[in-house]
């Protein structure tokens, strides 16, 4: 039985789908980066809960 595209569907018609969803998942963490830290921080100085010569310091100590 021929397809759309001159090949059946099989059983290796989706297969292309979970590597796709694997490299977007490692990518997507990638560049998420320490944005989980980030958040935690400005929650930590918003509640004032560190200064803001230490929220500063560990800002900068995220980014670099």
């Amino acid at each position: 039985m021929m397809g759309y595209w001159g090949w059946s569907a099989g059983p290796w018609f989706g297969m292309w789908i979970i590597p796709v969803l694997v490299l977007g998942l490692i990518l997507w963490m990638i560049f998420r980066g320490g944005h989980g830290v980030s958040e935690a921080l400005d929650r930590r100085y918003a509640n004032g809960e560190i200064s803001r010569e230490d929220y500063q310091r560990m800002k900068q100590e995220i980014k670099s």
